[in-house]
């Protein structure tokens, strides 16, 4: 664990890659040292690899908000904090500006910079230690770009889609926008060629649950055709559920125990992880999670901000017995916290040592219960209703609850949509299913705008970027 985590931390300090800062028209050419000299062994791969990894680093707090602050499952706690998030407070009130942070997508193409240049360069490596390694680098690489540009199509729509590395400054700097089902389109590509080219685990645990596999490949491929069903209308149910019994068959994966929860989030690189984000104090690698979520504390040096607490809504939608409900959800202490007895977010409560705590939770990207629900929900649109159900079951089960009692389609599927709600919490999902499955005035009780907006920033050096997002 400690020598993967550690890697990733030198990799990224190599100072040929451009600042996670960085507009698409800021993009800075790769150096002369890093095209012709960097690129020479095997171990010059690795590196680059693992330099694309840390550019997931650091956007935990902001998935969360895109994935549930926009949703029910989370709120500001004005009652009891006067100080708010003005950005979260945006979200609650679906009033998000353009020169909102949240709305800043520089972050992604950095990444995808990273990533296009190890998918054009890798291949050029004559070092004959590259040939055992080549084929994982860049079906690695292939999973990093499919994974960012599906979450750029799901945050922001229309996206530019670049597939080859800023080399020269005679590279189009001001690209236009890629409409959303093309990009999902290289999306699909770029998983397909990922699938044939990882492995299905590595040598460690850490490095399985921490990089790209076959499973994480079939994992997204299965979470795509889901949203191309639903909210493009493309009738890919099928194919969601073919990817998800690819995943369902590897042994890799197993639900951790439903007395063991909690152990998902604590533990770390459990057997239901299938991509997850690392982190560990020891090598000076934390995130803002616990600070963000845990309450203020007015005894030790172990608190947070408290910034979003549940919704009422999610902590009435647990069902007596419900064994994740604890690992969720749990009080603030009258004792020792400023604002006590308020519902506070569990699933990242970091490391503490002594009286200090670190912000060191990993972040879940994929993870088999998702899966479990995807299929289901693609099963019963293709109408196997039997075998939705059984699904639904497997997670109701683990949580110490009876079977569902659905049948048909219909309440087969509002029933995947609230095992989602509370198996899911927390974990960035909630806002894209309501918005693929075209559920959100329903459910929320008002119409929101779908996408942030295009950084005010990013349109004023790039006018192709026009125009805005509808709304904004």
């Amino acid at each position: 664990m400690k020598k993967f985590i550690h890697t990733i931390f030198i990799g990224t300090a190599f100072g040929t890659f451009s600042s996670c800062t960085d507009s698409i028209l800021d993009q800075k050419p790769l150096s002369a040292l890093t095209q012709s000299s960097f690129f020479q062994t095997a171990a010059d791969a690795e590196a680059a690899v693992l330099a694309c990894y840390d550019a997931l680093q650091g956007d935990e707090v902001r998935r969360i908000a895109w994935g549930d602050a926009r949703a029910d499952n989370l709120k500001i706690p004005l009652e009891a904090i006067g100080a708010t998030d003005p950005d979260m407070l945006e979200f609650q009130k679906d009033n998000i500006s353009s020169s909102s942070g949240n709305g800043n997508w520089a972050k992604f193409y950095n990444g995808i910079n990273k990533v296009n240049n190890v998918l054009a360069q890798v291949p050029t490596i004559q070092s004959p230690t590259i040939t055992s390694v080549k084929n994982r680098i860049m079906g690695e690489g292939y999973f990093l770009r499919a994974f960012h540009y599906f979450n750029l199509v799901r945050i922001w729509g229309a996206v530019p889609l670049i597939v080859e590395p800023t080399l020269s400054l005679d590279k189009d700097l001001q690209p236009s926008r890629t409409p959303a089902d093309k990009v999902l389109e290289q999306v699909v590509t770029d998983l397909k060629q990922a699938e044939t080219l990882l492995p299905v685990a590595y040598a460690s645990n850490i490095e399985t649950r921490g990089r790209a596999t076959r499973g994480a490949a079939q994992a997204l491929l299965c979470k795509v055709y889901l949203w191309r069903s639903s909210y493009l209308q493309t009738n890919e149910w099928q194919l969601a559920s073919d990817y998800a019994d690819k995943v369902l068959a590897n042994t890799t994966y197993a639900l951790v125990s439903g007395a063991n929860y909690g152990s998902i989030f604590t533990a770390k690189n459990t057997t239901e992880s299938i991509f997850e984000l690392q982190y560990n104090y020891n090598n000076q690698e934390t995130n803002a999670l616990a600070s963000y979520f845990l309450p203020r504390s007015s005894k030790v040096q172990t608190g947070g901000n408290q910034t979003l607490i549940p919704t009422p809504k999610l902590i009435e939608a647990f069902e007596a017995g419900d064994l994740r409900k604890a690992a969720s959800i749990f009080y603030s202490n009258p004792t020792t916290d400023q604002f006590p007895n308020l519902p506070t977010v569990g699933k990242y409560t970091g490391t503490i040592v002594g009286s200090a705590r670190f912000s060191d939770s990993n972040f879940i990207f994929l993870r088999l219960a998702d899966v479990i629900l995807m299929q289901a929900e693609a099963l019963a649109q293709v109408g196997k209703t039997a075998e939705a159900a059984a699904l639904i079951n497997r997670i109701r089960n683990r949580a110490g609850l009876s079977n569902t009692t659905a049948t048909s389609k219909n309440d087969l599927l509002s029933a995947i949509e609230q095992e989602r709600f509370i198996e899911l919490c927390f974990e960035g999902h909630r806002w894209y299913d309501l918005l693929r499955t075209g559920r959100v005035k329903a459910v929320l009780g008002v119409d929101k705008k779908a996408f942030m907006p295009v950084f005010y920033t990013e349109i004023m050096l790039n006018p192709n970027l026009l125009p805005q997002n509808p709304g904004y």
